[in-house]
């Protein structure tokens, strides 16, 4: 019989996704298919690999240079080559369907979101190729600000880490500065489900802290986070806590290192603007992490869940 927090952790599809989607660019199946075989597994549920025919007139330039593009041709390559991956996938007891849709890649993942009811969107955030990086590299970003189902995102010093595959570690950086249950529950029921080890971390601005008490922040952010934890005495594993100060996402990619984080949990700002997310904590985080980072989307100071 499942303890109540077993039970509680089992019925959450955004812990225990009922349904994966996987955006693929055709050339990181590699990469990819260890991820997605062990999430289906552990959740049993199915996938939908999706791959987004771009649009010609946003092609590479060089591309140019081709003068008839054979759209039938396209489809059915695209097609032999998701169905051979699905075949792989199916091969290990996962239900696995494909979709094949033509347009830009951001509006069809989104629409693909909605349309199979995924609740975990599992993808390489730099293709390999010009063709891959277009289709999803270049517009990752775009989809951390839009979507409201968690994102995996295998970013490209990731790529090679297939020892991160069983979660035994898992990162999670609280802000106090808006809402971060979702996040917060989201990187604690997996580490439950999984049963890994849980850090959640709280890097203070050196520049407030240098103002105060250094211990009293320290004592301040270790309640805060404490406070988070639910009170049960059923924990399948451990979660611990440290406060440190500096540069945020330097001291995430470092604390991962010190950790040998198999995941980090993210919650992103849907409040900046695409142009601007370069110069964010997270995007530093998904392009240099050397393990996977799962994002969860919130508005500054309100959580944005999917009904």
């Amino acid at each position: 019989m499942l303890t109540p927090i077993a039970k509680h952790i089992a019925e959450n599809t955004l812990v225990m996704p009922k349904h994966i989607l996987v955006a693929t660019d055709l050339t990181d199946m590699g990469y990819l298919l260890p991820y997605v075989v062990t999430q289906a597994k552990a959740s049993n549920a199915q996938v939908t690999l999706l791959h987004a025919v771009v649009p010609s007139d946003s092609l590479p330039v060089e591309t140019a240079m081709v003068s008839y593009i054979d759209r039938e041709a396209i489809d059915r390559d695209v097609r032999a080559t998701l169905l051979g991956m699905a075949r792989q996938i199916e091969a290990r007891g996962i239900r696995c369907d494909i979709s094949i849709i033509h347009g830009y890649a951001a509006n069809v993942i989104r629409e693909e979101i909605r349309r199979t009811g995924a609740t975990r969107l599992i993808l390489g955030t730099h293709g390999r190729g010009k063709i891959g990086q277009l289709a999803l590299g270049s517009v990752a970003h775009e989809l951390l600000t839009k979507v409201d189902v968690p994102i995996f995102a295998i970013g490209p010093h990731a790529h090679d880490a297939v020892t991160h595959v069983a979660l035994r570690h898992i990162l999670h950086p609280v802000s106090f500065r808006d809402d971060n249950q979702e996040s917060f529950h989201l990187a604690f029921g997996i580490a439950q489900a999984y049963g890994a080890q849980l850090t959640l971390l709280h890097v203070s601005d050196q520049k407030f802290q240098d103002r105060i008490n250094p211990l009293r922040t320290v004592d301040w952010a270790k309640n805060a986070m404490e406070a988070l934890i639910p009170a049960v005495t059923d924990l399948a594993s451990p979660v611990h806590m440290r406060v440190t100060s500096g540069d945020l996402a330097e001291e995430v990619l470092n604390e991962a290192i010190h950790t040998n984080a198999d995941l980090i949990v993210l919650g992103t700002d849907g409040g900046f603007r695409p142009w601007s997310f370069r110069e964010t904590a997270a995007y530093k985080v998904l392009t240099e992490a050397n393990c996977p980072v799962l994002t969860v989307r919130h508005e500054p100071h309100q959580i944005v869940t999917k009904d």
